[in-house]
């Protein structure tokens, strides 16, 4: 199977985001806006594109045994988060939607709620109407991340385009994992004149890259190397043919 070589793909200019329009960007947990298209988003308002952002998951399963964060306040915790990174990326706040479903169990093919959540998606869809649609690449080594592509895939998107985006891929994908040259058309943005806007946007997400909540040993935390891939002047997107 053939790899596509990111460092050797060409980058295209920031201002090509003018093409994509009204954009959705999908994110199956708070930060995932933020790590796997905190540049697009920020360049798409740059040039005046809308933005709307679509929180699947509630989040709570990042520090399942804290005290001092319950679920319903690490919930709340969480969006605010999401909040403050959109405001970061100068996404409205009324631009983004919360569906709040369990963590680690966003409805995907076979799920007895996959339906439901379809039929959720579709209308909201529906009432944005977007001309993009970016959603985690399809074999995203993370439940969430698959269900969300296949929420998106199987959804009414009408003429959206659909661009996939990579977040755990690199760190736990297995070779089967990644696109085929002949499957995909790699998108290399070029985001070096907003990157520090990017990194401030994933700053807002401290319960993810800090010790805020520190009274659950097993908590989640974004290691450094991870977030140093975040830390690029590009990013990249994958367009099926």
């Amino acid at each position: 199977m053939d790899k596509i070589d990111i460092e050797k793909l060409p980058m295209s200019p920031e201002h090509c985001v003018k093409d994509l329009g009204k954009t959705l960007i999908v994110a199956p947990h708070a930060d995932d806006e933020s790590l796997g298209c905190g540049g697009v988003i920020a360049l798409l308002r740059k040039y005046n594109q809308a933005v709307y952002i679509l929180l699947l998951s509630d989040g709570t399963l990042s520090h399942p045994n804290s005290l001092l964060y319950p679920k319903e306040k690490l919930r709340n915790l969480r969006e605010n988060e999401i909040l403050n990174a959109a405001k970061v990326l100068d996404v409205p706040a009324k631009n983004v939607i919360f569906c709040r479903y369990n963590d680690r169990n966003v409805p995907g093919l076979g799920s007895t709620n996959f339906e439901s959540a379809l039929a959720d998606i579709n209308k909201i869809i529906n009432i944005i109407n977007p001309q993009s649609i970016f959603v985690p690449w399809r074999k995203d080594p993370h439940p969430d991340h698959v269900a969300a592509y296949q929420l998106v895939n199987h959804a009414e998107t009408y003429h959206a385009k659909i661009y996939e985006y990579p977040i755990w891929l690199d760190a736990l994908g297995k070779a089967e994992d990644f696109p085929e040259i002949n499957a995909v058309r790699p998108f290399k943005l070029d985001i070096s004149s907003i990157l520090s806007i990017k990194q401030e946007a994933i700053s807002a997400h401290q319960s993810q890259i800090s010790n805020l909540i520190d009274d659950d040993p097993e908590g989640f935390r974004i290691s450094q190397v991870m977030l140093e891939e975040f830390n690029k002047p590009y990013e990249i997107f994958y367009i099926s043919k």
